[in-house]
């Protein structure tokens, strides 16, 4: 079934119109003024479905090449659309590959640089819902933090990626007691990849963090990223 957006209509004359025209104009023809009752030209709907161009997002890494009626669609879901910045406020939208320039121009104090493979510490004040995480190749990550009442701190990570997934990431994070550094918890798990973060946590798997562990305000992290590739 043709969506009605793509609808193309015809008066008697064979004048056509595409379906936001048509929806605007009364009954007389836009191009030859005659009183036109409008019927729907099923042949010239099938010729423009048939054409295929490319995504918007081609020069980014996209090969699809998707019709006119399905456009809309693809574009909003597709791998390689452009990522909104997590940070509130801010409008910023980019891409894998953009992330470092714009953090280090717009937010250089609100995010922590890592390499892949490598134990970092994190002291992460329990009211950041976040923490923006960049890796050497500029994939930005998310350390997420929701405070889950009464049971404590919900922790994991995510990755906010566009185009090729070409790398798969794995983490594992640690966490231990104020009180007695001989506590500890810990999350080994694989990073769920996001385009946009809406403030949920996007993975089944979360360390889960009492309250007892942060008494002054803050959690002890210490956090390690490994990138795997992807050889399907």
């Amino acid at each position: 079934m043709i969506a009605a957006c793509f609808c193309i209509f015809q008066c008697q004359n064979g004048h056509v119109a595409c379906f936001s025209c048509w929806s605007r104009l009364t009954n007389k023809c836009h191009i030859c003024s005659n009183e036109a009752n409008f019927v729907r030209n099923i042949a010239l709907e099938k010729v423009v479905e048939s054409v295929k161009s490319a995504c918007s997002y081609a020069k980014w890494g996209c090969s699809k090449l998707v019709s006119y009626s399905l456009r809309n669609a693809h574009e909003e879901s597709c791998l390689f659309s452009p990522s909104k910045c997590p940070i509130p406020g801010c409008g910023y939208r980019g891409f894998t590959g953009w992330w470092s320039g714009h953090f280090h121009t717009n937010h250089n104090n609100d995010s922590l640089r890592f390499s892949y493979g490598q134990c970092f510490k994190v002291s992460l004040e329990i009211s950041v819902p976040f923490l923006v995480l960049l890796s050497e190749d500029d994939h930005l990550f998310l350390l997420l933090n929701k405070n889950m009442m009464p049971y404590g701190h919900a922790l994991s990570v995510g990755c906010l990626r566009t185009g090729n997934l070409n790398w798969n990431f794995f983490y594992e994070m640690k966490a231990t007691s104020e009180g007695n550094t001989e506590n500890s918890l810990q999350l080994k798990a694989s990073v769920t990849n996001t385009k946009d973060w809406r403030g949920l946590h996007p993975t089944e798997a979360f360390l889960l963090v009492p309250y007892a562990f942060c008494r002054s305000g803050k959690l002890t992290l210490f956090v390690s990223i490994e990138r795997v590739a992807d050889v399907r």
